[in-house]
């Protein structure tokens, strides 16, 4: 038996699949990042491009990069892409309650859905002992 035969049989690794709750968290996440991002910019088009609206624009595709990026991390392992994830399914909440409650957009209750889902997901203790190693 030679060294070699004996590294490839030890090197072997196995990396365990994640959870439903995580691919729904990190699919859901992607979604309505996706939808969100290219709507704020649909939409905000659509009145016209004025400071403010500008400013909203920027803020919020900065905020759904910080969503994107967090649901990456989540796949891939990550502690703070779970929290990440958490903390942009607790924003597009908040935000939902907002825009329902003083602009009465009730066109936005689906991302207030699918941000307290994502929240609900990535909170659950398959989640949480995925991104520990557990």
């Amino acid at each position: 038996m030679s060294a070699l035969e004996t590294t490839t049989a030890t090197t072997r690794t196995s990396r365990p699949r994640p959870p439903a709750s995580v691919v729904a968290a990190t699919g859901l996440t992607g979604l309505v990042a996706a939808l969100g991002a290219y709507g704020a910019v649909y939409f905000t088009g659509l009145e016209g491009f004025t400071d403010l609206g500008l400013t909203y624009l920027v803020t919020y595709e900065f905020i759904t990069l910080g969503g994107l990026a967090a649901a990456v991390a989540l796949a891939r392992r990550s502690e703070l892409g779970r929290v990440g994830v958490v903390a942009y399914g607790v924003w597009m909440t908040v935000f939902t309650v907002f825009k329902v409650g003083y602009i009465h957009e009730l066109e936005a209750i689906p991302f207030g859905v699918v941000g307290a889902a994502v929240l609900a997901l990535a909170s659950t203790r398959s989640a949480r002992r995925y991104t520990r190693g557990e």
